[in-house]
């Protein structure tokens, strides 16, 4: 089952039309208030069509909807957003580290008008020091040891943002900023990754921890296939796109999937069910597309409560729904914020009453919630969904997040993991890919090979990031599961994405996430 196409940052058709959209070249210059500049490490102007995906954020990392804008290239001038004070996000190219989101936000005290005109590499250089520096401390008071090394590098790094902050020459201050946030990106993962590993070796982690891959693969994929699988995974996704699990009304089509949980529960691996409700295409059948609402959910409510009876407590999880925060891509019936939250309750109660056993899980994508500047309403971002959910006392067990995005390094994605744990909800990662190799990957769904993360993508690389991204998780007393999608490259999703090869070889990610689990494993006993 191929997955659906998702917001793809930089270089997107689906963004460019929208932040297009965003643009007013005739607004009143005097509502332009707000004056940007940018450029690349080699002092060279950004690009407009890189420039203009710029977004704000308020002080709690909620995005803004995008006010009116011109760009030019290397500046952009825009409204006051709608929260004061703010900040500022940009995906940008940081010469000896990849390209990543970076974040300015006045060293947490938020920007205002009075803080413009704006150099944003030199912002963005100031606000991810702090950050560094913060947690640094932070760390070290809650007990965590980082080398000698670790400590020279940190006055290396605020050294380096002293030289761009007294720089005159223009080339040399873009040069001088470059070279302080390479520097503290880099720490900044060490010391995330440092606390991990500390972390792990200190607080023994349950046998139960789901270890997870979508088993999309089976049987075609053949024995090998099942072999590999076997080998790493004791948790499995098992499709139920609605579109092609019930093409017909009244005709669902229980044989493949009955199928690939036999085999499942053969192997002792848990299955997961995904999705029971979503409203991307292939989550829409021809038949309800144009259906009224009410009609619309006591079908739905009928589908669920047949697919979770029929398989009992051979299924025990759930992605009741998947991506309800409005994105436009999973919003085909185009329902409003409060229509979402009505089927996430009839999707989380619905299941219930088939099964009261089951884990009930609210699968999310994107969770910087970026689609809120970039698109229209209604939307919310994912946060801001499942803490709507939870003040609506909807029932369910688990929040799913899907981190696939190599754009955010991992110091931002630890943020964004413990951000997400103050909402009081177990967490599972419930799908993540890299790419092991650059270009296009035919094979996939998003085709072209995305993202610089440290260098261009290959199986080191690759195999690097799964290592960082399990650590942490598996750190995290709050997540309970992790998800690869997919296993193989035969069929995948993201592009070089499988942990096997198309001829079913084991690549090093796949390797080096055999070791840790068995290091792990052994570690819980």
């Amino acid at each position: 089952m191929r997955r659906r196409t998702i917001l793809q940052l930089g270089g997107s058709v689906g963004i460019g039309l929208a932040l297009s959209r965003a643009s007013v070249a005739d607004a009143a210059a005097s509502r332009l208030r707000l004056k940007m500049q940018a450029w690349l490490p080699d002092g060279t102007p950004l690009s407009r069509h890189a420039l203009n995906q710029l977004y704000f954020l308020d002080l709690q990392q909620e995005p803004l909807p995008n006010p009116p804008r011109q760009v030019e290239v290397g500046c952009l001038w825009s409204a006051v957003p709608s929260a004061m004070p703010f900040a500022i996000a940009l995906r940008l190219p940081v010469s000896g580290f990849g390209e990543v989101v970076l974040y300015a936000d006045r060293q947490g005290l938020g920007l205002t008008p009075k803080d413009f005109p704006l150099n944003l590499n030199l912002a963005f250089a100031q606000t991810r020091i702090q950050r560094v520096q913060a947690a640094f401390r932070q760390w070290q008071r809650m007990g965590f040891t980082f080398t000698a090394e670790m400590e020279d590098r940190l006055e290396e790094v605020i050294a380096a943002l002293r030289r761009a902050e007294t720089t005159t020459t223009h080339v040399a201050q873009i040069y001088a900023c470059n070279t302080a946030l390479a520097a503290s990106l880099w720490l900044g993962e060490q010391l995330v990754f440092a606390k991990a590993q500390q972390t792990i070796g200190r607080y023994q982690r349950s046998r139960t921890f789901r270890f997870g891959c979508n088993a999309f693969g089976y049987p075609q994929a053949g024995p090998d296939y099942e072999r590999y699988f076997r080998q790493v995974f004791n948790f499995a996704t098992v499709p139920f796109y609605w579109k092609p699990f019930e093409p017909q009304q009244g005709k669902p089509e229980f044989a493949q999937r009955d199928q690939v949980v036999s085999w499942l529960e053969r192997n002792g691996i848990t299955p997961k069910g995904h999705p029971l409700a979503w409203f991307h295409e292939v989550g829409v059948p021809d038949w309800v597309r144009n259906q009224p609402y009410a009609e619309l959910k006591r079908f739905l409510h009928q589908r669920i409560v047949e697919v979770v009876a029929h398989y009992g407590d051979r299924i025990p999880y759930y992605d009741v729904i998947n991506e309800a925060h409005g994105a436009p891509w999973a919003n085909l019936l185009h329902y409003t914020p409060e229509q979402f939250l009505e089927l996430t309750q009839l999707a989380a109660t619905a299941a219930h009453q088939a099964n009261p056993r089951i884990v009930r899980i609210l699968n999310c994508c994107c969770l910087w919630g970026e689609a809120v500047a970039y698109y229209p309403p209604p939307q919310r971002s994912p946060y801001q969904y499942l803490k709507a959910c939870i003040a609506a006392g909807i029932p369910f067990e688990v929040m799913g997040l899907q981190l696939y995005y190599p754009d955010q390094d991992f110091f931002e994605i630890d943020r964004l993991l413990e951000r997400f744990s103050q909402l009081g909800k177990p967490i599972h990662i419930t799908e993540l890919g890299v790419s092991s190799a650059t270009g296009i990957d035919a094979q996939s769904l998003l085709q072209d090979a995305r993202g610089l993360w440290h260098a261009p993508w290959s199986e080191t690389i690759q195999a690097d990031w799964v290592e960082q991204l399990y650590t942490l998780c598996y750190s995290k007393p709050y997540i309970e599961a992790i998800s690869w999608w997919d296993l193989s490259d035969q069929a995948c999703f993201w592009p070089f994405g499988g942990l096997l090869d198309q001829h079913m070889r084991p690549k090093a990610a796949f390797c080096r996430l055999r070791t840790l689990l068995a290091q792990w494993r052994y570690q819980s006993q």
